[in-house]
């Protein structure tokens, strides 16, 4: 199977001698989610320490390697970046596997902080620079849908697989992504899910050349200082998704005030308007609502 070279990175990937919340006491936290599972702290002194749940085999400071190599995509420095275990028993046994990172603290305010408050001019600046990243991150592909290293894709959040998939792959055709993307679907006895499939299959988008897709870009990753994007942060599900799949999860659900920004990058993207259709029918077929898997079956027959 094809894989993708990651030049090794600069960034060390051990624990420094002293941990960041010893070593810096003063240190604040500015975020936590997830009932602490996930915290930022500003260290005080220009660098951030950030902790979370581990991905086997993820490190994002390689991902950022790869980004570097290839565009001019503003990212943050990764200093460190490590793994521990934490909550072990006497015996060695359990506990859970925790992802740390010390990196730069990138000047700058997320972009919808500072949206409602530039001029026109100012705000097709942000929107232009943002779709010309966009292209630079869209010439990065694979022959595969992959993790950004060439191996199985981790699709924690449901974007591209049902829930509960295991994670295979790398999947390099289309009749292979298919079956996993309906793993769970193909089990249903209901010959109306029968059938629907049969139709939906029909009209599957073309998915290759995978592109690499950060998958999360609302506004707060996205950093803007003295009138520029600063940096575009949090790359860690990033990974070879079908080449659609950004446009599909970018686009915006309405014309609201606060979704000016995407509602206009979005018109510059390529159209992809029949792959979002095909993903908004098959997350209703996954749906347990009757009424949406109603609208789907309506969809397939139009």
């Amino acid at each position: 199977m094809p894989r993708v070279e990651v030049t090794p990175t600069i960034t060390r990937k051990v624990p420094p001698q002293v941990h960041p919340l010893r070593r810096y006491p003063g240190a604040v936290k500015i975020y936590s989610r997830h009932n602490g599972a996930r915290q930022i702290y500003d260290l005080g002194n220009g660098h951030l320490y950030k902790f979370r749940p581990h991905r086997d085999g993820v490190y994002e400071s390689d991902i950022h390697t790869m980004i570097r190599s290839a565009t001019r995509i503003p990212i943050p420095k990764i200093y460190y970046e490590w793994v521990t275990t934490e909550g072990t028993h006497r015996d060695g046994s359990g506990g859970v596997r925790v992802h740390h990172m010390i990196m730069e603290k990138v000047k700058g305010e997320p972009l919808y902080k500072v949206w409602k408050h530039l001029n026109l001019q100012d705000r097709g600046k942000l929107v232009h620079q943002f779709r010309n990243y966009l292209d630079q991150l869209r010439g990065i592909t694979c022959l595969s849908v992959c993790s950004f290293d060439g191996g199985p894709l981790h699709d924690d959040h449901g974007f591209l697989f049902d829930s509960g998939y295991i994670c295979q792959g790398p999947i390099s055709d289309h009749q292979s992504l298919w079956l996993a993307m309906t793993s769970d679907l193909r089990r249903s006895s209901s010959p109306t899910i029968k059938k629907a499939l049969l139709e939906l299959r029909s009209i599957m988008p073309g998915c290759f050349p995978a592109v690499l897709t950060h998958t999360d870009l609302h506004q707060g990753n996205i950093l803007v200082h003295d009138g520029n994007i600063s940096a575009i942060i949090d790359w860690e599900d990033a990974g070879f998704f079908p080449r659609w799949m950004e446009y599909v999860k970018y686009y915006p659900v309405s014309n609201a005030p606060e979704l000016e920004f995407q509602n206009l990058v979005v018109k510059g993207m390529e159209d992809r308007r029949l792959a979002r259709q095909f993903m908004g029918v098959l997350d209703a077929l996954r749906s347990s609502d009757p009424g949406k898997i109603e609208w789907a079956i309506r969809v397939l027959r139009h």
